[in-house]
């Protein structure tokens, strides 16, 4: 039963890790970003991952779209007839001060898990990868140590018979080491 509860995890962990990877690539029509600022709070919080889809959005969808060389994601507000957008973060007051074009839109977002992005930023570093292979390294030993062991086959299990046999070697043993001193 254990080796079955393995194998699903092992399954789901590697499709889930290949669906990111494919997404990464660019092999899928998704791309994921992290969002670094508050400027979409409450409905995309700072940290969070933006999983979007390429070449589909619409009026009053949180896009992804390149200003000055950075992936920003705000909400779709307008699209102008000579082919610039007007987006503003839900946070802010006002929409944004640049107008980009229609070209500079990444795609429209699909979901926005929350904190996902703080996981991805901590993995893509050497070390918070590093950490967290030793960390799971060391909760398997741990659990290795702790784990229900089965009786080792060698050792035979208490029984009255035997348990009456080793009380009369053990009193044997005491006369003699009493009758060795006298």
């Amino acid at each position: 039963m254990k080796l079955w509860k393995l194998v699903i995890m092992l399954t789901v962990a590697l499709f889930a890790a290949s669906c990111v990877l494919l997404a990464v690539l660019g092999v899928l029509p998704y791309r994921i970003y992290v969002v670094h600022t508050g400027s979409m709070d409450p409905t995309i919080p700072s940290t969070s991952a933006v999983i979007v889809r390429t070449g589909e959005y619409r009026i009053g969808q949180p896009v992804s779209f390149v200003e000055q060389g950075e992936v920003i994601t705000h909400r779709l507000v307008r699209i102008h007839s000579d082919g610039t957008i007007d987006t503003q973060g839900d946070a802010n007051a006002t929409i944004d001060p640049w107008h980009v074009s229609k070209s500079a839109i990444i795609g429209g977002v699909v979901a926005a898990p929350a904190h996902l992005g703080y996981w991805l930023v901590f993995l893509r570093n050497p070390l918070g990868l590093l950490s967290i292979v030793f960390g799971v390294l060391a909760s398997w030993q741990l659990w290795s140590f702790t784990g229900a062991r089965k009786p080792d086959e060698r050792t035979p299990s208490p029984t009255p018979g035997r348990l009456k046999a080793v009380s009369r070697h053990a009193k044997r043993a005491q006369r003699f080491a009493h009758s060795v001193r006298a």
